[in-house]
């Protein structure tokens, strides 16, 4: 694609490939995936985009898969706090296909704190971008949730809510649809201010290699040891946490973002203290590392300290987990107590019953207690065959027939696809998931499927018979206008159709 446009500093891919389409004056969101991506299923995505090698085959040698990653998307800000291998495969998808791989490895999907889902701008950027550049584009800045302002202007973003035609899930808008859209201006919440403050220098952090989860389980405990937060060696007193995040964090603001559960026991809260065995939001790091550090705190200071701690447990850490208490009497007490629990209620009940013994025998004779409870699980009955699948097979393509014999005459129908037929039966998803159990329901779908072919032949047959009850014989670019074709898109086969039908009917 000659002339593509070339990333503005911190402009969003999708605002990229939306001025794209407005340099080379592309209407249609399919043509413009075509002349891009030279594929037309690619989705719109503003956060975390794919495709991105074939964009760099557009742009200049000196832009990398890393550097439009790290510049031009909202990778960094998740990428520091997953495992390491995590962050390169979704930097890998990120180049080619990711099928949303990339937000389910990132923890995107499932987290706490939810995407923007609307497009958001700040007006005195955008005249400034104006000034500078001569047109508008989307800042990657203005896609973070807790980042509600713009931390240059001191204004809360506003919100731009397309019109209806334009939220195709392959349309990309430009930022030059929100001339005369105008909303009043707001001041911003000094809490977004803090965040979008944080926000803007983890977007401008070089790569570098993610830090551990024990790692970050170390830096946290450590945190709360230095300030006085715990009770003994291992333990932390939870409380005193809750008490300082309280104070310094506005709750009507943290329901706001889905941060609100603090108390529970699964909080978010209580679990960044504990051993981390996921990844947290950029948002509760930040929140954490707000309230306990000195304001003025960097990420490049916090990357620094975190470095320094090791990156794996070291030796004696784990034979800890294997060591076995010495007085005998006492584990032979604690192990029969045990037994009998067990024995009465099974492993489950026994845990709630006398959650303390449990974890008494987990710190002091691991082996034996995991070796015991295993004998004691509960085996898994042989559940019966749920579902005749030979008997559903003819039962399914007996009513395909039924469907196919009852169609065929109907040339108003649209195109009969593979999944037309699967739609127009009763749960027509567990079918398409279970084909491989349904051999005739598979032929016949291979068999009478309407190919692209017959389709436009079908489509062009009607729009004759309706022409020949008018007794009128169009031109071939009538019958393709009112079959709702075009030579561009008519296949070989419905093109020798159409010639043969111009011969019959002139001689």
């Amino acid at each position: 694609m000659l002339n593509f446009p070339t990333p503005y500093p911190n402009e969003s891919i999708y605002s990229t490939i939306a001025r794209a389409g407005i340099h080379h004056a592309i209407t249609s969101p399919k043509q413009l995936l075509e002349e891009v991506f030279a594929n037309r299923k690619v989705i719109a995505t503003i956060d975390l985009p794919s495709h991105l090698t074939c964009l760099l085959t557009h742009l200049p040698p000196n832009h990398t898969l890393e550097n439009l990653a790290y510049k031009h998307t909202l990778f960094p800000i998740h990428a520091l706090f997953s495992p390491e291998n995590t962050r390169l495969k979704c930097l890998h998808w990120m180049g080619s296909q990711s099928k949303g791989s990339i937000h389910l490895a990132l923890g995107v999907a499932a987290s706490k704190v939810k995407q923007i889902s609307t497009h958001r701008y700040c007006r005195h950027c955008l005249e400034e971008q104006y000034h500078q550049y001569g047109e508008f584009f989307w800042s990657r800045l203005w896609y973070i949730q807790g980042a509600n302002c713009c931390s240059r202007h001191k204004v809360k973003l506003s919100e731009f809510l397309p019109p209806a035609h334009l939220n195709g899930r392959h349309q990309f808008i430009p930022a030059s649809f929100i001339l005369n859209y105008k909303q009043p201006h707001n001041p911003a919440h000094e809490l977004d201010l803090i965040v979008s403050r944080h926000v803007d220098e983890l977007l401008n952090l070089p790569p570098s290699a993610s830090p551990t989860f024990h790692q970050w389980s170390q830096f946290y405990q450590c945190i709360a040891k230095r300030l006085g937060f715990n009770k003994g060696s291992n333990h932390i007193d939870h409380s005193k946490i809750y008490s300082a995040v309280i104070k310094t964090w506005d709750l009507k603001w943290l329901q706001e973002h889905h941060l609100d559960e603090l108390k529970s026991e699964t909080s978010w809260l209580k679990a960044i203290f504990r051993k981390h065995r996921k990844s947290f939001s950029y948002l509760e790091h930040i929140i954490v590392l707000e309230t306990f550090f000195a304001k003025g705190w960097t990420w490049i200071a916090i990357l620094d300290e975190i470095q320094q701690l090791p990156a794996k447990p070291s030796h004696t850490d784990t034979l800890i987990q294997r060591t076995k208490c010495k007085d005998i009497l006492l584990l032979k007490e604690k192990r029969n107590k045990w037994l009998c629990l067990i024995q009465n209620f099974g492993i489950k009940l026994s845990r709630v019953k006398n959650a303390a013994l449990y974890a008494w025998l987990y710190r002091n004779d691991k082996t034996w207690l995991l070796t015991k409870n295993k004998s004691f699980h509960a085996l898994s009955a042989n559940i019966p065959k749920k579902v005749d699948w030979s008997f559903r097979d003819w039962h399914m393509v007996k009513r395909l027939f039924n469907i196919f014999y009852q169609s065929l005459d109907d040339l108003s129908l649209p195109r009969q696809s593979r999944n037309w037929y699967l739609k127009q039966l009763p749960q027509h998803s567990t079918v398409e998931k279970n084909l491989y159990q349904l051999p005739l329901t598979y032929k016949f779908l291979n068999t009478f499927s309407e190919d692209i072919s017959s389709y436009q032949i079908r489509r062009i047959t009607r729009t004759i018979i309706q022409f020949k009850k008018m007794n009128q014989y169009p031109a071939n670019w009538q019958l393709l206008r009112h079959s709702g074709l075009s030579e561009e898109r008519l296949t070989d086969e419905a093109l020798k159709f159409l010639n043969q039908m111009k011969r019959m009917n002139h001689g």
